[in-house]
């Protein structure tokens, strides 16, 4: 029997068209078009940071000239002298009510205590594309592109345009990211981590711990996935499960060395500006489906100054604090997914010498080093305020572009006077997106931290591959295909009473890009992608702006 998968994916996170935009491109007539035949919209984000979930059987629908309508549930009080008819199920559920002036609803839940009565039913509405920031779709299919021969369910998170919904599947494919880590939860393998993001050769290698949130013990067995779903190669060096255990009600996020912190109280920001003023807190305040996004409307590459938003948070801080922990969820964008790709090709037919350069710690990774660290494309600095003005404090990793976890830094403070703490992270444009912030300064509870090897792990071939994935040793798992899987089996440790367990996959490891046919190097632009301070952002929007002007021309060809 064919397992079951599910993925939630979040593509296009650059705001594609961002509606502010199209409104002032395109007055009249906009049209978003239509959804792909198997993806369906699930929900939608405005530009004040509202999340509003259609409901699962009866989707959103974009109607042209007026914005996505769908079914959402509402709250309503009734008399009950006002009520006209009930129909229940079998079991005595409320399923529709209808009053005595002949209004009807479809119900979600009914209270039958007290009057009036209070009920939850779905009614219709439209939200105008000029309140649309993000929109997400559903698609539930088979997917041939992914393991291949074995029943899959996908879910798309794509955010969109008010002139064309993307086709789900051609956008995946021309993602550049790493390993897909899928957990079994009792039911189903679902898509959890994405780890080593941006280490696109083997001088990059590095090893990343990401939340297993999915994850559930099963017959006392932990069961993963490790798959390549797309055009790259990946080589993976050391896969383990570790289990943090800890006091309930305690959030275990790790840095980027692997060190496991505890947020007993983490903090959100108290406000959240962009630089042209924007309250922008309803974006960053809590882990949701609502993101920051770079605002592209009226971006010029050609322009003057720096190419980079620029965003500070305010957060509480106790007088005398010394030191806080920053929990972060920080995404890379999709199109800074793509820019990787296309910042490589430039080299040609070059590229194999770049990377043994790379690979054996020569001047250009030196150069590169620097470069990640000084245009923040796939490294974003946390700058935190002092008397002595702003201070790069911490480095945040670019998350991966289909999912991406918590993770935590530690910013000292004890420089900082007063009981605010001011922090700014100064995005390029369209390469970050800003889910949640929140700091936690108290005492961090003692945890318990157990790696655990596989006693199973089995790749695409049959073959026995423990050896292979049991340390970080330059022995990889090396997958070239797209669909290629690894299934891993692991003893789950008896949790002690009164404690909680958190999951993480530790994997190590790099991946490197199928590019396709090499055409003649420009090494004079690659050159200037790497040397000129701001460049790479600049031209990563041209290239941007072509792009989108292809998919307004050709949603569905643009991006094959």
């Amino acid at each position: 029997m064919a397992k079951k998968f599910a993925a939630l994916f979040l593509i296009a996170v650059f705001g594609l068209f961002n509606v502010s935009c199209v409104s002032s491109r395109a007055r009249s007539g906009t049209n978003i078009g239509s959804v792909g035949p198997r993806e369906v919209i699930a929900s939608v984000v405005t530009k004040s940071g509202q999340i509003i979930d259609f409901r699962k059987n009866d989707p959103g629908r974009v109607v042209p000239g007026a914005g996505i309508v769908g079914r959402v549930p509402q709250s309503f009080d009734i008399n009950r002298a006002d009520i006209g008819q009930i129909v229940r199920d079998d079991k005595g559920k409320v399923l529709r009510l209808t009053t005595k002036d002949g209004t009807g609803y479809n119900i979600a839940s009914f209270s039958e205590e007290g009057d009036p009565c209070r009920f939850e039913a779905y009614v219709t509405i439209t939200i105008p594309f000029s309140d649309v920031q993000q929109v997400w779709t559903r698609r539930d299919d088979t997917a041939k592109n992914f393991f291949t021969g074995a029943g899959v369910l996908l879910g798309a998170a794509v955010i969109v345009s008010a002139v064309a919904l993307i086709s789900f599947t051609n956008m995946l494919a021309k993602i550049e990211s790493c390993p897909f880590v899928y957990s079994w939860n009792g039911e189903e393998y679902v898509l959890d981590a994405e780890p080593y993001g941006a280490a696109i050769s083997e001088g990059l290698k590095r090893t990343d711990w990401v939340e297993l949130s999915a994850l559930r013990e099963v017959g006392g067995k932990y069961r993963l996935l490790l798959a390549n779903e797309l055009d790259e190669t990946d080589y993976t060096d050391e896969l383990k499960i570790v289990a943090v255990d800890h006091p309930p009600g305690v959030r275990i996020a790790p840095d980027l060395a692997g060190n496991f912190h505890a947020f007993s109280d983490p903090l959100p920001p108290v406000s959240a500006v962009d630089q042209t003023g924007r309250d922008i807190l309803a974006f960053v305040r809590t882990n949701d489906r609502a993101f920051w996004l770079s605002d592209l409307e009226g971006r010029d590459p050609g322009g003057d100054g720096e190419f980079r938003d620029e965003l500070v948070f305010e957060f509480p801080k106790p007088a005398g604090a010394k030191q806080v922990r920053l929990l972060a969820n920080v995404w890379t964008t999709q199109w800074g997914s793509l820019s990787s790709g296309m910042f490589l090709e430039h080299y040609g037919t070059s590229l194999p010498g770049k990377y043994e350069e790379v690979d054996r710690h020569g001047p250009l990774y030196a150069k590169f080093v620097s470069w990640v660290a000084a245009e923040e494309l796939a490294a974003l600095k946390v700058w935190v305020e002092t008397p002595g003005g702003w201070k790069a404090r911490a480095m945040i990793m670019g998350g991966a572009p289909v999912i991406t976890k918590d993770k935590a830094y530690a910013l000292p403070v004890g420089d900082i006077p007063g009981e605010t703490l001011r922090v700014k992270l100064r995005p390029p444009v369209n390469f970050w997106m800003i889910n949640s912030l929140a700091v936690d300064h108290g005492e961090e509870p003692a945890v318990l931290v157990m790696e655990l090897a596989a006693e199973k792990a089995v790749d695409h071939a049959g073959r026995d591959v423990r050896a292979v994935l049991a340390a970080t040793d330059a022995t990889y798992l090396e997958s070239p295909n797209r669909g290629e899987r690894t299934e891993l089996v692991f003893a789950a440790p008896p949790l002690r009473a009164g404690l909680a367990r958190t999951l993480f996959v530790k994997a190590s490891g790099y991946y490197r890009l199928n590019l396709g046919p090499a055409a003649p190097p420009r090494l004079d632009l690659a050159e200037r992608i790497l040397t000129e301070p701001g460049y790479a952002a600049r031209y990563s929007f041209r290239e941007y702006l072509k792009w989108e002007a292809g998919v307004r021309a050709d949603p569905a060809g643009a991006i094959r």
